[in-house]
């Protein structure tokens, strides 16, 4: 579980049918993995529609990227929402104008 790159900034944002707890889980597992939240904001639109961004710094020694990439996924198939995680700076880039 450990190997996490010291002051990586990571991007987690979820899309899916709104549900009871989907923040709770979602944060649960980046606390689980030592990743420090630092900003989160959510909204739910169209009445059923849940978006979230989230960023969060992992620790040195929390989970490595790839476990913390691996927890998320089965959390989507679990919640049936789509859950994405990608390291900040691939993120800016994907996102740049």
């Amino acid at each position: 579980m450990s190997g996490a790159e010291t002051g990586a900034r990571i991007v987690v944002t979820v899309q899916g049918v709104d549900q009871v707890g989907i923040v709770a889980r979602v944060t649960a597992v980046l606390a689980e993995c030592r990743a420090n939240l630092t900003d989160i904001s959510q909204s739910v639109l169209g009445g059923d529609l849940f978006v979230m961004v989230a960023v969060a710094d992992l620790q040195p020694d929390g989970a490595s990227f790839e476990y913390l990439s691996d927890q998320l996924a089965a959390l989507s198939e679990a919640l049936g929402v789509e859950i994405r995680v990608q390291r900040e700076d691939i993120f800016r880039a994907m996102h740049r104008v």
